[in-house]
């Protein structure tokens, strides 16, 4: 949803003498100082960053033992088990160690991935049970498990080790794992990395190859051309955009580019994608594909589309996981509208949204609590009620730790994971509203976006040249820890409009001789008209098509002159 209104918070300005050593146009060095990076080698090596860059993951704890370990399965033909997460990040996690060790020629892994609605989020007692009849006797685990003492003591009982690899945070006790990997544990030498669950799995399967190869094995896979998966699961699990994931998307976006695998193919025809791929199309058009099945239906269907040689089996299922989305959609709208009329009728809006409804369906409210996120400014915590249990899902907003709340706050829960843009959580109906008075006391004021507006830099649009797109596109990839920059040109003409069903509108705006068309965009406009002159707030995005390159205005803020 576009701001309105905002009151506008310049962050820099433009120096043209900044940095006269880099050949970049003055916004872009004047950009990178307000990023915090005034050393040409830091930025040079920002811009480009490569695969040899990556830390040793041997650094990471446990990590040699899991190799020896999993290394042991293979020569002894063990049946090995993964028990996985049921989003974007859990179903590539679990591709990766999957296609990994059938590359090795291992028999092919029994993959367990739970419910949405019976199972819930985590590794349960169900899933170990239905691995150990299956004659698993190491069980890996893919963005999923630290926290789970009780189904790894479950899982130890049967017989079975336990390798755990996950990037959410710790509870009070570490499970009795044959060995834990993640990086968020405190005496881990590889903290400080946000890394997804298929980063650290990714991390696995190279530590993996290099012991293996120290063992004398040949022929082992490239594991470059797996970077596709780790590139979108990272873009869709929203983390930080900053160092090693940065060089992680970097690459992935480039192997997606240029051999994408067949499911992912497949995918981006159905979702209308034709051209280059870019994080913002993992974010918003791929990402909620393959989320789709966990969602509302089988998240094994999306695991398949990205494990499949099968280029008809791919096509089918890339069509079903868009159907699925669909469905996703309606369901979404309608909790959405639900929860924004109990806001509009006085529901309170402290510091953070809580909204709890009877039945909602558990697949969509994650999606809802990040649109009531963006379109209040503040985190919000969406939570569907079936039989006087609430099972929530949580979005937060820039500055505000949401897991620490919630953890603070969690005497009234049953139980609660997470990480600090995202929580999960089951409550029992009567303690909602003390939680959720609770979080409003522990959460401290943030701006109110909706009024404020921060913006990097005031240019004219003589400066959107062609040498500065260029540039732009050297910053990428985008989005957590990364934003895309953000330009406002004052007074901008409003020469015309393309209304869209769904509040969106396609504006034209013209200022120096030029005329920019805008990317779709909801606009809430209250029935009201955009005057003739407005300030603009956006980020430039080139497209491709049909061989040529089109310049398009990405609206993020827009106010009266």
């Amino acid at each position: 949803m576009i701001c309105l209104s905002p009151e506008w918070v310049i962050k820099g300005q433009i120096d043209r003498n900044i940095l006269p050593e880099l050949k970049f146009s003055p916004i872009f060095r004047s950009l990178m100082r307000l990023r915090g990076m005034d050393n040409p080698d830091e930025i040079l090596s920002f811009l480009t960053p490569n695969l040899g860059q990556l830390r040793d993951p041997r650094m990471m704890k446990d990590m040699d033992k899991a190799c020896k370990r999993i290394a042991g399965a293979v020569e002894q033909k063990e049946v090995v088990g993964i028990f996985t997460d049921y989003d974007v990040d859990g179903v590539c996690s679990a591709a990766l160690i999957y296609r990994f060790l059938v590359s090795l020629g291992q028999s092919p892994p029994v993959v367990f991935i739970p419910d949405r609605s019976t199972d819930g989020y985590g590794l349960n007692i169900r899933g170990i049970d239905e691995l150990h009849d299956q004659g698993v006797s190491l069980l890996i685990t893919a963005d999923c498990g630290v926290t789970a003492c009780k189904e790894v003591d479950h899982a130890n009982a049967l017989g079975m080790d336990v390798i755990i690899t996950d990037h959410h945070e710790l509870g009070d006790d570490t499970p009795k794992a044959y060995s834990v990997i993640n990086p968020k544990q405190p005496d881990c030498p590889f903290s400080g990395e946000d890394l997804c669950g298929a980063g650290v799995v990714f991390h696995l399967i190279v530590a993996l190859r290099s012991f293996l190869r120290d063992q004398g094995m040949k022929d082992l896979p490239n594991l470059r051309d797996e970077l596709d998966l780790v590139a979108m699961a990272t873009v869709a699990d929203v983390v930080a955009l900053s160092g090693i994931n940065r060089i992680l998307v970097k690459e992935g976006l480039n192997v997606l580019n240029s051999a994408a695998r067949i499911g992912i193919s497949a995918l981006a025809r159905v979702s209308g994608i034709n051209r280059k791929l870019f994080s913002r199309d993992i974010g918003f058009i791929l990402g909620p594909r393959i989320n789709a099945a966990g969602r509302v239906s089988d998240a094994r269907k999306a695991f398949e589309l990205l494990t499949t040689q099968d280029e008809k089996k791919a096509q089918s299922l890339a069509h079903e996981l868009n159907e699925l989305n669909r469905h996703r959609q309606i369901q979404e709208q309608k909790v959405l509208k639900e929860a924004l009329l109990m806001l509009d009728q006085g529901f309170d809006k402290g510091k953070v949204i809580v909204v709890a409804g009877t039945n909602w369906h558990p697949g969509v409210i994650g999606i809802v609590a990040s649109r009531l996120a963006s379109i209040f400014s503040r985190p919000a915590i969406v939570i569907s009620i079936i039989d006087g249990i609430g099972v929530g899902s949580g979005r937060s907003v820039d500055g505000v730790d949401l897991h620490a709340a919630v953890t603070s706050a969690s005497d009234f829960l049953n139980d609660f994971g997470g990480h600090k843009m995202a929580v999960g959580l089951n409550i029992d109906e009567a303690k909602i509203i003390q939680f959720s008075g609770a979080l409003d006391r522990l959460i401290k004021d943030s701006t109110d976006a909706k009024e404020r507006y921060e913006v990097d830099l005031k240019i004219s649009p003589l400066d959107i040249t062609p040498m500065l797109l260029d540039e732009l596109e050297m910053l990428g990839p985008f989005g957590e820890g990364n934003p895309e920059p953000v330009f406002m040109i004052p007074s901008m003409e409003v020469v015309g409009k393309k209304r869209f069903s769904k509040g969106q509108f396609k504006l034209f705006l013209k200022h120096s001789n030029r005329v920019f068309h805008t990317l779709r965009c909801s606009i809430d406009l209250d029935s009201k008209e955009l005057p003739r002159f407005v300030d603009v707030a956006f980020t430039p995005v080139k497209m491709m098509g049909g061989g040529h390159n089109y310049l398009y205005l990405a609206l993020k803020a827009i106010s009266p002159v």
